[in-house]
């Protein structure tokens, strides 16, 4: 979506550049978004796949994880799905509409992605996410066997940026926060994928340790798609 659709900027650009573009690249664009969708559907599955497999029934701490990755899951897939199905339609008629038509398909456009993405996607799914990454990572620190002690404080950290730049939302002042959310969203990448190896290594001699190339593959991960964010 960085290439064939200016993505995020996109996001902020008038409505006939933004289906202009999701219409030309739509071979592109509509299956990223639908997949976009169902990452926030495995993301609900995985949420409540953790909490019981790491026994974290006894733990607020994990509970309050578990329902706000949830709730992150919901809204992020409600904030996506929109793209795939309206959006694709709404530029398919706006491709060869009068004025006045346009400005009906641009109250449509405008009605949904200020509630649908503004609202929903990004306001609620920002601060969910923040609040699941930071409470899963504070309850990592329950099970140091499992997790090192600096992993959770790194995933503490992420969580902590991502309720930061989500007030990017909101203008103003707050509009220099933009490229944070590139900046913390791959290192949340990098976390996450480093977060499965230590999953995947529970129950081996590695338990609760990265190996090396696992080390490297979560650094290196994080620092290509911040270059290739960022240039």
């Amino acid at each position: 979506l960085i290439i064939a659709f200016d993505f995020p900027d996109i996001l902020r650009a008038p409505m006939e550049t933004t289906l202009e573009l999701f219409h030309r690249n739509r071979q592109w664009t509509v299956p990223a978004y639908y997949l976009f969708t169902l990452t926030g559907i495995t993301t609900m599955g995985v949420v409540l796949l953790l909490y019981r497999s790491l026994d974290f029934q006894q733990s607020t701490t994990a509970f309050l994880a578990m329902v706000s990755g949830v709730l992150f899951g919901l809204t992020s897939s409600l904030g996506f799905v929109r793209w795939p199905f309206l959006m694709d339609h709404l530029a398919t008629l706006s491709a060869n509409a009068g004025p006045e038509r346009l400005e009906d398909i641009r109250l449509v456009y405008e009605s949904f992605h200020l509630y649908a993405g503004v609202s929903v996607g990004e306001n609620f799914a920002f601060w969910f996410e923040a609040a699941w990454t930071f409470f899963f990572a504070t309850a990592m620190l329950r099970r140091p066997g499992h997790f090192p002690k600096v992993f959770a404080r790194v995933g503490q950290v992420i969580g902590l940026g991502t309720l930061v730049y989500s007030l990017e939302q909101f203008g103003g002042v707050f509009s220099m926060l933009g490229p944070v959310n590139m900046l913390v969203h791959t290192a949340q990448l990098g976390w996450l994928v480093a977060l499965a190896f230590l999953l995947f290594n529970t129950g081996t001699a590695r338990q609760g340790r990265l190996s090396l190339p696992q080390a490297a593959t979560s650094v290196g991960l994080f620092l290509v798609l911040a270059i290739v964010s960022f240039t």
